[in-house]
C-alpha cells in the first residue's frame, strides 16, 4: 500500500504490475484479427511449432509471446 503523499516510483512491484497491461493469450479470433492472418493460418503454424496453442477449459488460447515471436515484433 502506499503512503499517503508516495509515488509509483516508491513502489517498484506496484509499477511493474501497472506497466504490464498486454494479456498473456489471445483468442483464436483476436490473434487471426490483430495479426491478419487467418484461423487456418494460425493452425498450421502452431501445427509446424512456430505458435503456441493453450487449452484452458473449453477454450483455445494462442500465447501472447509466442504470436508477437511469429510476426517478428519483439516483446
Amino acid at each position: 500500500m502506499l503512503q499517503t503523499g508516495g509515488t509509483l516510483a516508491q513502489a517498484p512491484c506496484l509499477r511493474a504490475r501497472l506497466e504490464r497491461t498486454e494479456p498473456l493469450s489471445h483468442t483464436l479470433n483476436d490473434a487471426a484479427r490483430i495479426t491478419g492472418l487467418s484461423r487456418s493460418t494460425l493452425y498450421r503454424h502452431a501445427a509446424a511449432g512456430r505458435l503456441r496453442l493453450l487449452k484452458c477449459g473449453g477454450r483455445t488460447l494462442v500465447d501472447a509471446a509466442s504470436l508477437r515471436a511469429l510476426v517478428g515484433v519483439d516483446a
